[in-house]
């Protein structure tokens, strides 16, 4: 098969110009870093194009289970370059954050900055100014990609505290390979993200190659274990290529028959052991390997300067640019890594630019005699500095009182609420309720409710659109409606808090819960038609990965954009299911169509008002 020729021409840039000799460490490092930088590449290429090991495209499908080894190499020689650093120069810690961050966060902020622009001036894509900032400064992630920067910032930050608070070196050591292990110990407990943000540590490939840290560190500060192995290089080399091998099968085999997706933990640690185990094994043999063979060429030493920006920006053309096109996999193989390389050489000169200005900003200098036209300089510096401190002031005050009305006016829209349910009749529309609905607006918005029924001084009411998205049940498992997951959000803070404490004191539990949703009867009997079940939901929604299916069958064609969400309905009161009940695209009501923990259904929420 003609993909066969990316792993052939990755086995060309690695070993082309290599020496029968042992060569610099440091310089071996940039080398397979370099290398491994197109390997993740290549790894997320395969990823694509065989549906994650699914579909056998020839060689180039191994790529798909490599990618947690490349991932290894980044970590094993950040460890290494810390501890080596820190115990052989004395004034390492005094500019290490100054020196050390920049150099990565200048990159990862710039990347960010824009791919928002070009999500919003060539897609559409808007984004409120809180998650706005959010996504600018990586507190969320619009690039899954870039989780190993947040993962690395982390390390240094612990690194720069354990050494700096702890004079003995070896014991800051023993308790920053604590604090790792703790860290991979943690990101194994927080699951995965069902929607479209990316949040930190939300997967495993956040904490599956981690321990290489460790490995770095440890190999750092007992590098005479060198000794051992380069006498031994030979029978150790072939020995590691078959631990390699073994070890990968194991890992292969443990992600098919375990993973980390059945809920179980059990099959999630069995998994994690069998990556830790591959991830060290390969990091073993590429040591003895160097040992003997020095690799590196022009084309290696060029990706090693580019690296971090070539690792940040491919995941544009993969996912944003080139994958709705129909094209062929070598061609988009091309492509993705020819317009990747294109892009960060031409981002690398004002990333490294910016870099150099912030670390000469913030690393302390002695002082110079100031002259009259520097005093000026530095006056004029101030008034811009007020003037900014001035204008952020103000955009603070404004977003506060923007993100405040609510309970500036609450009473009195209460009122008015109140006094609008009393006079509705069953299909009339009322406000009820703030919730962040548009993604443009820097605060919730009032909610809108569809009046279902009237009985007396008690009216149901269900939200018009949905309003965000979340699987029923996190666990594949029968459950009933009392004990399933879906229940316990909709009646947690983040929905209950759309209401305002008047709007919660006329608010009528049903069954124990102030919020619920409508059941399979229900949605039959309070809708006239499939049509008029068809949900649309909010763009907030929309944003943070709520489904958006196809056109629904009454909606083929129009000039309005329509699109239909499936949603959510309760299921019976005491009858578990591996199934939750739904409303389809087209509005139809299944009980057996959807697995209880199918992500991203659209959730529209159903209460009820005592408007006496």
């Amino acid at each position: 098969m003609i993909l066969t020729i990316y792993p052939i021409l990755f086995f060309i840039l690695i070993f082309w110009g290599a020496r029968r000799e042992r060569g610099d460490f440091f310089v071996q490092g940039k080398m397979l870093r370099a290398a491994a930088c197109i390997g993740v590449i290549l790894h997320h290429l395969a990823q694509h194009s065989t549906g994650y090991g699914s579909v056998y495209k020839g060689p180039v499908t191994v790529f798909n289970d490599l990618g947690i080894v490349f991932t290894a190499v980044f970590f094993f020689f950040s460890g290494f370059g810390l501890i080596t650093s820190v115990y052989n120069k004395p004034d390492y810690l005094k500019t290490f954050l100054q020196r050390r961050l920049p150099t990565v966060l200048i990159p990862f902020w710039c990347v960010n900055l824009l791919l928002l622009l070009v999500r919003r001036l060539f897609y559409g894509i808007r984004s409120s100014l809180p998650d706005l900032l959010k996504d600018l400064s990586g507190l969320t992630l619009v690039d899954s990609n870039s989780w190993f920067i947040i993962e690395i910032v982390l390390l240094y930050l612990l690194f720069f505290l354990l050494f700096r608070l702890i004079r003995k070196k070896n014991a800051a050591l023993f308790l920053l390979c604590v604090g790792v292990i703790l860290l991979i110990r943690y990101g194994s407990l927080q699951g995965h993200d069902t929607g479209a943000a990316v949040h930190w540590f939300k997967g495993e490939w956040w904490y599956n190659s981690t321990i290489a840290f460790v490995f770095g560190a440890l190999y750092a500060r007992f590098q005479q274990i060198d000794r051992f192995l380069f006498r031994h290089a030979g029978a150790f080399c072939i020995l590691s290529i078959l631990l390699f091998a073994a070890a990968l099968y194991g890992s292969v085999y443990t992600v098919r028959r375990y993973g980390y997706y059945d809920g179980n933990r059990s099959s999630a640690m069995i998994t994690l052991a069998s990556q830790t185990a591959v991830c060290l094994v390969f990091l073993l043999m590429i040591l003895v390997v160097n040992m003997n063979l020095s690799i590196g060429n022009r084309a290696l030493r060029y990706v090693s300067r580019i690296s971090l920006e070539l690792y940040l920006i491919h995941g544009w053309f993969l996912d944003l640019f080139f994958d709705g096109m129909r094209l062929s996999d070598p061609l988009r193989y091309a492509l993705v890594i020819l317009c990747s390389l294109l892009a960060a050489s031409v981002l690398c000169p004002p990333d490294r630019w910016l870099s150099r200005k912030l670390t000469s900003l913030l690393t302390p200098r002695q002082k110079p005699v100031e002259t009259l036209e520097r005093e000026l300089q530095k006056k004029r510096r101030k008034k811009w500095i007020r003037i900014a401190a001035g204008l952020l002031l103000v955009s603070a005050l404004a977003v506060l009182f923007l993100s405040g009305r609510r309970w500036l006016f609450a009473k009195k829209e209460y009122e008015e609420e109140m006094e609008a349910l009393r006079s509705a009749r069953v299909g009339d529309e009322v406000l009820w309720g703030y919730y962040n609905t548009d993604t443009l607006s820097p605060g919730p918005e009032r909610l809108t409710w569809i009046v279902l029924r009237k009985d007396g001084d008690s009216v149901c009411l269900l939200s018009r659109e949905g309003l965000a998205g979340s699987v029923y049940h996190h666990k594949h498992e029968a459950v009933s409606w009392e004990e399933s997951d879906l229940r316990q959000l909709i009646n947690s803070s983040e929905f209950t808090d759309m209401f305002s404490r008047y709007e919660r004191e006329s608010m009528v539990e049903r069954g124990g819960d102030l919020v619920s949703l409508l059941s399979a009867k229900e949605a039959q009997t309070y809708f006239d038609s499939d049509r008029s079940r068809e949900l649309q939901i909010t763009d907030a929604a929309a944003a943070s990965g709520t489904n958006i299916n196809h056109l629904s069958k009454d909606h083929n064609w129009d000039m309005k954009g329509y699109r239909s969400s499936w949603w959510w309905l309760r299921g019976d009161n005491g009858v578990e299911d591996i199934y939750a009940p739904i409303v389809t695209v087209d509005g139809t009501i299944e009980k057996k169509e959807k697995n209880v923990n199918r992500p991203n259904g659209a959730v529209r929420p159903v209460i009820r008002v005592n408007c006496r």
